[in-house]
């Protein structure tokens, strides 16, 4: 007999028949032996690195077992088995020493697995640090097919994913492979209750169960943080990247900062990327398509000095073609919104003892591409009442001074075409990341103790039309944004079994961002934001119309801020045992924070208007006053403030495959220091404070094969910060827009996330949610544009904005046998995936407008393709968003300057995918 596999599953050999009639009393393999070979209890890791090696190896030391030195037949041959048996047992040994130096070597990051089914559940809260360790990459093939079999590092040990007890959801690194998944809007798609708007890098925002969205504003945080490989990222502009050679994505939701890093009132994304490895090995992934898709992504890894130093390192490069038409021929080579980055990584692991370890981390990414490319959506020529609107964008460029470009032939602008724009800027901006950290990882004492260095970089370069048409009148526009971030922290966590096990640790921070906004006007611009009397009277004359061209030609308008902050915390967390079932996890930090902010407001350039007389110079003056305002210059200002986080989570085990759990927490957000725009005088906003509540069962049935979570929540929000509508000190009777603090809001819903694995090769899932989202109090809301009212309006009682009621995902992952042949020494099969997301109907504008307003839709992704079972080689046909669904994911108000515009999701590409690994 020998051993096919890793494990005990016994197959007859040619050879070695002859044994079952001669009645030998078979011999177990040692405990020792079994349980390291038993594939249910040997670590994936181990198990990846030497399952080559032993299924020779086993075959022998099987047969030693078996041929007992007591039969003369064996006798001659104990010496060989048994020195064989030694050398397969130190070769364990080795492999399993490598093993250790991994895990410690990326701290709380031990033998996770995630689960390939789209967002699963991750039920690890308190872990935001559920972290892979190095380990080979695992196929589609070896994915685990259940969530019951997930296992996570989530307080600091190997725990069953459905064991923890707060939820999580996880997109798997196999599985953004496979579905072509790079960016934070695409894990949007795949994890319900999740929202992300990318118009460009400043203005990204991402909401957790419709709230958490960033205005773009510097000065304050989201509330939804992102943390890629135990490093948070400050601004979220650094999110504006390709994610490479990731090991798996999760999705916290709730309050965090008890646990380590920084703390965030709504949730968290926390990246974790693949990690160094001794043993070697290399990947090849390629994607080519329609829209001139061209995508490649390469990596290695391996042993510079093999148990001491390895290395991994990977790069990326992303290309297409846009699908928005700008219909400028002239100024655009092919469509806009198109993509165009790269990037890369390289770390090193260093393991100079069993106990100590430390990972270095370099990298960078570049997109130089057209952003903010956002079509009109409309314009209406009345209020929602029928009261004419007087002068409105259309109205604006409909006047005389555009007749020889609207007589051209060239179109003006467009309106009411969501892929077609006319613009003579051809846009290219460009959003850079870079980032070095090293996290060093001792275990000694019966704790683990890590420390997490540091540095962040991040600048976003806009070029934006600024007025949406081919006339000449904004010719820069866009706030530049440089942040750079450094973070320092330690923490420890206990190691030794009881009662209570425990961590803590120290954080600190430094942020500094600066923030430069610029528009520079043209030649159009006074004739365009001139109001209807100041224009016919400057039109009518020859001197009247140069008055118009000077106003504004030349004219720099400027802004700068500059938001520091510095933070610095404790936290720890603890799990009581009371009984074999009933845990009772407690959790506090306390944030110390200094914010401060310095700034001003200029206006410089253009012509001095000295040939200007009488009241041309009068209306001149006034055109170019209306839109530059006033200068001022700020001293630095800020203030402190200490803010708490805090958990209370009781769990009990029902069965062995069913656990509930309750939580209840606290947050707080640090307020903001800002400027009123206008005048320049301190305005600054007050922190923002959450209370949560989470009521949830994890369960599996079936043998396991049925995975069903449900999650109830509660949410309480005060002083959320956001836009406002105040009274404008500087205009009587009128109202500005300005950051602050909304009195009250409330999340209420459910979360249902399932996996079923209907037979071997055949998964189902479904992973939905419920949310209602509300204003509780909100009576200083900035009106939406066709209400007619320059004051703030009462929005009490209304669904928040970017807040569908219902969202899911749901799909089913297949693989078939081809059943013919061998392909070096690997089966062949055939494999299919197709995944829905779906939103309800909901209004993507922050006022509410009636233009913001966008109905339910699907998008549907899907491939089907050929590979090896062991998922060496895969060659795939895939498509995203194969119906071509257009869906808006952010809606700006319309105004007497402005059309409303929209941001719109990635339109359908498709082509052939090419994986390979070595």
């Amino acid at each position: 007999m020998s051993i096919d596999k890793v494990g005990l599953q016994q197959v007859t050999r040619k050879g070695l028949k002859s044994l079952a009639g001669n009645k030998i009393k078979s011999r177990t393999l040692s405990t020792e032996i079994s349980n390291v070979l038993n594939e249910s209890t040997l670590k994936p890791e181990v198990l990846a690195r030497t399952r080559a090696m032993l299924n020779g190896a086993a075959m022998i030391f099987a047969g030693a077992c078996l041929l007992a030195p007591d039969y003369s037949f064996a006798e001659a041959n104990t010496g060989d088995l048994a020195a064989e048996v030694e050398r397969l047992k130190k070769e364990l040994g080795e492999s399993k020493k490598e093993n250790d130096l991994l895990k410690k070597a990326v701290g709380g990051n031990t033998g996770t697995t995630v689960n390939a089914a789209p967002a699963q559940p991750v039920p690890a809260a308190e872990s935001v640090a559920v972290a892979a360790a190095p380990k080979e990459e695992k196929s589609f093939e070896d994915e685990p097919k259940n969530l019951s079999e997930v296992v996570v590092t989530s307080r600091r040990k190997e725990e069953k994913l459905q064991e923890v007890p707060i939820p999580i959801a996880v997109i798997s690194g196999e599985q953004m492979k496979r579905d072509n998944i790079v960016s934070v809007a695409d894990f949007a798609r795949r994890v319900p209750n999740l929202g992300v708007t990318s118009t460009n890098a400043r203005q990204t925002s991402i909401a957790l169960r419709g709230l958490g969205k960033n205005s773009g504003n510097e000065s304050m945080e989201s509330s939804v943080g992102v943390m890629v490989d135990n490093v948070w990222s400050t601004w979220v502009g650094s999110t504006w990247t390709n994610y490479a050679d990731i090991d798996h994505v999760e999705v916290l939701r709730g309050p965090q900062g008890t646990l380590q890093g920084k703390n965030s009132n709504l949730g968290l994304i926390n990246v974790v990327t693949q990690a160094p490895s001794f043993k070697s090995g290399y990947y090849v992934d390629g994607f080519a398509g329609n829209r001139d898709s061209l995508q490649g992504k390469v990596g290695a890894t391996g042993a510079v000095l093999p148990g001491l130093l390895a290395y991994r390192g990977s790069v990326f490069i992303d290309k297409r073609d846009g699908f928005v038409a700008n219909l400028d021929s002239p100024i655009t080579t092919g469509k806009l919104q198109e993509t165009n980055a790269f990037g890369g990584r390289l770390q090193f692991l260093l393991t100079p003892s069993d106990d100590v370890s430390s990972r270095l981390i370099v990298e960078r990414s570049t997109a130089t591409q057209s952003m903010s490319v956002n079509p009109n959506l409309d314009d209406p020529a009345t209020f929602a009442d029928g009261t004419s609107r007087g002068t409105t964008y259309s109205s604006r460029l409909a006047r005389s001074w555009f007749n020889d470009l609207r007589n051209s032939g060239q179109p003006i602008t467009v309106i009411g075409d969501p892929r077609k724009v006319a613009q003579d800027n051809k846009q290219v901006s460009r959003a850079d990341q870079q980032g070095v950290s090293n996290e060093i990882n001792w275990s000694g004492l019966g704790h683990k103790f890590t420390s997490v260095t540091a540095y962040k970089y991040a600048l976003f370069e806009p070029h934006h039309d600024g007025d949406r048409s081919t006339a000449d009148i904004m010719q820069i526009g866009g706030v530049t944004v440089k942040n750079r971030q450094w973070s320092q922290e330690l923490r420890f966590a206990s190691q030794e079994p009881g009662v209570v096990d425990y961590q803590g640790g120290l954080f600190a921070l430094h942020s500094d961002a600066n923030t430069l906004s610029q528009n520079l006007y043209g030649n159009d611009a006074g004739a365009f934001y001139a109001s209807n009397a100041q224009y016919n009277r400057l039109n009518a004359t020859a001197a009247g119309r140069e008055a118009l061209r000077q106003s504004l030609r030349g004219v720099m308008d400027e802004a700068y801020l500059n938001p520091v902050t510095n933070s610095f915390a404790a936290y720890g967390q603890v799990n009581w045992h009371l009984t074999k079932a009933a845990t009772l996890t407690l959790g506090l930090r306390d944030t110390f924070e200094h914010r401060e902010n310095n700034g001003y407001h200029r206006s410089f350039g253009g012509s001095d208007l000295t040939g200007v007389t009488g009241q041309n110079l009068v209306d001149a003056l006034a055109i170019r006053n209306t839109r530059v305002g006033v200068n001022w210059n700020s001293a630095t200002q800020g203030f402190d403030q200490n803010a708490q986080n805090w958990l209370v989570n009781p769990s009990y085990k029902i069965t062995k495959d069913v656990m509930t759990y309750f939580s209840v927490s606290g947050g707080q957000k640090s307020g903001a220091a800002q400027f009123n725009a206008n005048t320049g005088a301190k305005e600054n906003v007050k922190p923002e404070d959450v209370m949560d509540y989470e009521l949830g069962l994890k369960s599996s049935w079936f043998n396991r094969q049925l995975a069903v979570n449900v999650n109830l929540y509660n949410t309480d929000i005060s002083g959320f910060q956001s836009q406002l509508s105040v009274p404008d000190e500087t205009r009587a009777g009128l109202f500005r827009t300005t950051l602050g603090n909304v009195k009250g809001i409330q999340l209420r819903g459910v979360e249902l996330e399932t996996t079923w694995d209907v037979t071997k090769g055949l998964n189902l899932f479904l992973n939905g949610s419920f949310n209602h989202a509300v204003y509780t109090d909100f009576k200083d809301a900035p009106c939406p544009p066709e209400a007619n009212n320059a004051g703030a309006c009462d929005q009490t009682g209304l669904t928040l904005p970017n807040a569908p009621q219902f969202t899911a995902n749901y799909g089913v992952d297949y693989k078939v046998p081809l059943g013919f042949g061998k392909f070096n020494d690997y089966g062949l099969q055939w494999h299919g995936f197709l995944v829905d997301s779906y939103k309800s109907a909901a209004n993507y504008n922050a006022s509410l407008s009636a233009s913001g307003k966008q109905n339910s839709y699907h998008v549907t992704d899907g491939g089907i393709g050929i590979g090896t079972k062991n998922g060496q080689y895969n060659l795939d046909l895939v498509g995203r968003n194969i119906f071509d669904t257009i869906y808006l994911t952010n809606v700006a108000s319309w105004s007497g300057t402005a059309a409303s515009t929209g941001t719109y999701g990635e339109a359908r590409y498709f082509g052939v995918h090419f994986r390979a690994k070595f």
